[in-house]
């Protein structure tokens, strides 16, 4: 990288400058803060660090969160694990070309043997992306009656089916809350045949995020019973759904519109610009559609690796052991899960 007055720097993600960065930076969210690269280190043992180009008075100009991972004897560089999309913050155009020389040279120069960004890099021999999942994201409004007109009136009549059946809704942060989403959070991974993220997790998440005020669970009763929960993160102008979690014998009640309904509600009255709805497999056509139908605008994503894209379903082990979850006990999910999911970022 031989740019006038620019220099490239790796950071330490308890940096200040970074998190101060972030708070002020165009297009910044919740993946981006460095409470959420916290979380997976604390949880998982992967070393974070920031990718940072730096103006000549020491000021960052522009930066890419990155995780080491150290998983049967092989080294590997994403940004980020377990997260959806995490593109490279700048405070201008200007500064993406550095970045992204700064990006590919500190991967070379460290050796590691291969580097996943969960965003498109610009087209290069050496790098290869691929379309792996498509994104929805909903513009929000301090008008959510104007933000309303664009949910279609399915979702509008479920939640105000689920209204008119009892349905109650509860927004909190603390072990309550994340003790009765994590109650179904583990039927709805065995449901699904897929290892459950450790209690671990969870609780970090709780204690370094929604604590802090970046996030809550929003949570739907009826005559005390809980029918589903979804976990949202905020940070910027952007709130994140990024967890969710039901009852299978209980969604004729339709608590899940009444959550999305409430969410995208708070969201315009707090201020929020964008609600993301997170990534979706190509092929899962229901999700998409349930998506989409709220008025949010999909989009493809796409992913770049070095050297290649790995092969997800020869190789990864959730897909392997998904039928075997799906008709066991709920402990061999969450057991599955304390020994293997740090592999699985």
């Amino acid at each position: 990288m031989n740019t006038p007055g620019l220099t490239g720097q790796i950071l330490a993600i308890s940096n200040g400058r970074w998190l101060r960065f972030t708070n002020t930076a165009p297009h910044s969210c919740i993946f981006h803060h460095p409470a959420w690269s916290d979380l997976l280190a604390q949880t998982y043992g992967y070393r974070p660090f920031v990718l940072a180009i730096m103006d000549s008075m020491g000021a960052i100009r522009g930066g890419l969160p990155v995780m080491e991972i150290k998983s049967f004897s092989s080294c590997r560089w994403i940004s980020l694990p377990f997260t959806d999309h995490c593109a490279p913050l700048a405070v201008d155009e200007s500064v993406l070309c550095p970045l992204n020389d700064f990006i590919l040279s500190s991967f070379e120069n460290h050796g590691s043997a291969s580097l996943e960004l969960r965003w498109s890099y610009p087209a290069q021999p050496k790098v290869c992306s691929k379309d792996m999942f498509v994104l929805h994201k909903l513009s929000l409004a301090q008008d959510f009656g104007a933000v309303a007109k664009q949910i279609h009136p399915m979702h509008r009549r479920n939640a105000q089916t689920a209204q008119k059946r009892g349905v109650q809704l509860r927004m909190g942060s603390g072990r309550k809350e994340l003790d009765d989403y994590y109650q179904l959070h583990i039927a709805t991974r065995r449901r699904q045949g897929m290892p459950v993220q450790p209690w671990s997790f969870f609780e970090n998440m709780r204690k370094l995020l929604l604590e802090k005020g970046l996030g809550f669970i929003l949570l739907a009763y009826h005559e005390q019973t809980c029918l589903a929960a979804a976990v949202f993160l905020c940070w910027g102008d952007t709130l994140t759904y990024k967890y969710g979690a039901s009852s299978l014998t209980d969604l004729s009640l339709r608590p899940n519109d009444l959550i999305f309904w409430e969410a995208i509600r708070w969201g315009c009255e707090n201020g929020y610009k964008v609600l993301d709805f997170g990534r979706t497999d190509f092929e899962n056509d229901g999700l998409r559609r349930f998506k989409s139908l709220w008025g949010a605008q999909e989009v493809p994503l796409l992913y770049s690796f070095i050297p290649s894209a790995p092969n997800r379903s020869a190789n990864n082990l959730m897909t392997i052991s998904r039928v075997d979850i799906r008709h066991s006990p709920a402990w061999v999910c969450r057991v599955t899960g304390e020994l293997l999911y740090r592999h699985f970022g």
